[in-house]
């Protein structure tokens, strides 16, 4: 893997770690780096998944499907955290995505009942 592919992933999988503890935490979240802006730190993180999703790839299977699903959910993401802030819609739309992100997380790290993904 190329330095920039190494970066991009790397970048990609801490997006996803953060955003799986706003889906558990909440507000309670810790905002990486960025002080107490738990809000600029969300908006970083679904940059770095947006980017990803951004994509055109044939090496993931169902990939067409999965990307149209994560970019709607990063669109409801960013509604709620413009409409609501850093609060509970969010930390429920945000456990949506990362649920359709990496299916194999319980409840999308949320610990709690889920609706079903998009």
């Amino acid at each position: 893997m190329g330095e920039e592919t190494t970066e991009f992933a790397s970048r990609f999988s801490s997006a996803v770690t953060f955003l799986r503890e706003v889906a558990a935490q909440g507000a309670r979240a810790r905002a990486p780096g960025r002080g107490d802006d738990l809000a600029a730190a969300v908006r970083t993180a679904l940059d770095a998944v947006a980017a990803v999703y951004a994509t055109d790839t044939g090496a993931v299977r169902d990939w067409p499907e999965q990307r149209r699903r994560a970019i709607a959910q990063l669109a409801a993401v960013r509604a709620a955290l413009d409409a609501h802030g850093v609060g509970e819609e969010l930390r429920r739309e945000v456990g949506t995505l990362v649920l359709i992100i990496d299916p194999g997380t319980p409840d999308g790290g949320s610990g709690g009942s889920r609706r079903p993904a998009r």
